[in-house]
């Protein structure tokens, strides 16, 4: 294809990559992408089963990988004139996804598990659940900073300089006892009355924990741009927007999805056909 159109910019996305010995075998991305990358065995908590990937976990990071490459290629090709092949695979991109974890490895020999939420060494990177069931994710990754307002939005300011907690070792060394104190504190309210606290704190980080019903009312999410309304026959419909936005040339939904067959006969007449040849075609079930 190169040789007959030297600008030419193609993208191959394969399961396994375009060499090696599995490289014809089917590509899926719960075997490519989450079963062999490493992914499913990385994320198995201690003693349970292997988690499932959900639909399109590894399809569509791998699609916004192959999109980019194609862009670099566009550029390139601005520059130089020539078009050339890229190309990526599940496998590759569920690599590159621990790429951390893999890195990890491959420096220092180390392996990271998932660890027991339990005896978590950073008690302040963890999650809770309220006495309402909702669930909570502390984000106290930087510890000096994280660790106050902890304290003193679960009303235990003197553990700021109690021996046990006053220190990174000594939170880790008693993180069992640490997240069994914090466990009962924040089953005492429910998730709302700890969202005014926590954002009492601007020090202290917090997610909430939500289920698939949660994002779809998240507010925050919808004025992420997150959803789109789609416009149908009957009205519109709310939908999953892509994840990028473009302010300069901003884009919207501008039709509905076609029904299967709407558009048959517009493209056989694009291609040259007479209507008789069409009406021929439908009468024999060549096309709908």
């Amino acid at each position: 294809l190169l040789e007959a159109n030297p600008r030419l910019v193609y993208q191959l996305i394969t399961g396994y990559g375009m060499d090696g010995e599995d490289a014809d075998r089917p590509g899926f991305d719960i075997a490519a992408f989450w079963a062999r990358s490493g992914i499913a065995s990385l994320l198995q908590a201690p003693d349970g089963p292997l988690p499932f990937q959900r639909g399109g976990m590894g399809d569509h990071p791998t699609g916004s990988s192959a999109s980019a490459a194609v862009c670099a290629a566009l550029f390139n090709r601005e520059r130089t004139g020539k078009g050339q092949l890229v190309s990526t695979s599940l496998l590759r991109q569920g690599m590159y996804t621990i790429s951390f974890d893999l890195a990890i490895t491959l420096g220092w020999g180390d392996h990271i598990g998932i660890g027991r939420r339990e005896e978590m060494g950073n008690p302040a990177m963890n999650n809770y659940t309220a006495s309402d069931g909702r669930s909570f994710w502390l984000v106290g990754q930087e510890i000096s900073r994280h660790w106050p307002p902890l304290c003193r939005a679960v009303g235990h300011p003197e553990w700021i300089d109690d021996e046990r907690f006053a220190t990174p070792m000594g939170r880790r060394t008693n993180a069992a006892e640490l997240i069994g104190l914090l466990d009962a504190i924040f089953a005492t309210k429910t998730f709302e009355e700890w969202a005014v606290i926590l954002d009492g704190e601007p020090e202290l980080f917090w997610a909430p924990v939500n289920t698939i019903d949660d994002v779809l009312i998240d507010a925050q999410a919808h004025a992420a741009g997150g959803f789109i309304e789609v416009p149908e026959r009957d009205g519109a419909v709310m939908r999953v927007a892509s994840p990028s936005d473009f302010y300069g040339t901003p884009w919207s939904a501008r039709s509905a999805a076609p029904m299967l067959g709407e558009h048959t006969r517009e493209v056989l007449v694009e291609l040259g056909l007479t209507d008789t040849e069409i009406d021929a075609m439908f009468d024999r079930g060549i096309v709908a």
